[in-house]
């Protein structure tokens, strides 16, 4: 430092780099300020108690600050990321949902949010797998009339398939993912009576068929994407619950169908997004995931 007037005075900045945990840096950069102008100093390099000491000139250490992440912007699988196995055969529900799981977590997100999300990524997946295998042998062409129409008989079953239980399948991954432990505290695919299945029963399908657990700590939940014409056929499902709650992507419901559903003992759980397609009337007595799901958490309590 010697040389410095004392008409000058050091002035220092210091960064915090991330970079490496076991070894944080921080750069100080040191200057000084004259009067008039003020300048840089130009010091070499250093030891200060363990700080690095920047020089005019000599630049930032390649690597110093960490390259922020790439953030993918859809989930459409290019060829060569979707695994071999899903090309001899077309992947399961399950395993469709766990790569959405691992490309959208969204885990800060609160469930409404990130089950709306999950379902695009999903269907995404779902249909660049789809045209990965399909697409080819469209290409191809076929010998007569007859395999045309069983391979697009394959197809349209598979779609119809993968959106039945799509919802179901995000909505167990939910309930997991906020601490419900499933066999205790939820039942996916239970028979609640013989030849009766709902979806879920909470908190469980031994809780139900125990005749001396309380009847007004018992839920069931029915998932359907939409409910217009179908919400009727749940209405024979779990026969010791006599209110049903019913979990749709449906986007708005007329006020008159939505009284014959209330009057008929259905509880719409509708993602907070989805609740303003509804009439305005309706939307406050509508029940949120994360509503839902703070319902049941207190059922074993």
């Amino acid at each position: 430092m010697s040389g410095i007037s004392r008409s000058r005075s050091r002035l220092g900045l210091l960064f915090f780099s991330p970079a490496h945990r076991s070894a944080p840096t921080i750069w100080a950069f040191l200057a000084v300020a004259q009067r008039r102008n003020p300048i840089v100093a130009d010091y070499a390099p250093t030891p200060l108690l363990g700080f690095r000491v920047w020089s005019a000139g000599a630049g930032i250490t390649s690597g110093a600050f960490p390259t922020p992440a790439q953030v993918r912007v859809n989930c459409w699988l290019q060829p060569k990321e979707i695994p071999a196995a899903w090309l001899q055969h077309f992947p399961s529900g399950e395993e469709i949902i766990a790569k959405t799981v691992e490309l959208r977590p969204d885990h800060s997100l609160p469930p409404d949010r990130r089950i709306l999300r999950r379902r695009e990524c999903e269907f995404q997946i779902f249909r660049s797998v789809e045209e990965a295998i399909e697409l080819p042998a469209i290409r191809a062409g076929f010998g007569n009339i007859g395999e045309f129409i069983t391979r697009a008989q394959t197809v349209l079953q598979r779609r119809k398939a993968r959106s039945g239980r799509s919802l179901e399948l995000h909505a167990r991954m939910l309930f997991i993912e906020e601490g419900l432990e499933e066999g205790t505290q939820f039942t996916h695919q239970p028979e609640s009576d013989p030849g009766k299945p709902p979806d879920f029963l909470f908190p469980s399908e031994a809780a139900y068929k125990n005749p001396s657990f309380p009847t007004v700590q018992l839920r069931m939940l029915a998932v359907k994407t939409t409910c217009k014409d179908r919400w009727r056929q749940i209405l024979n499902e779990a026969d010791r619950v006599k209110k049903k709650h019913l979990l749709t992507l449906q986007q708005g419901v007329s006020v008159n169908q939505y009284e014959e559903m209330v009057n008929a003992g259905v509880q719409l759980v509708v993602p907070e997004p989805l609740r303003s397609t509804f009439p305005p009337s309706i939307q406050e007595h509508l029940q949120t995931i994360e509503s839902f799901i703070g319902d049941v958490r207190l059922l074993n309590v």
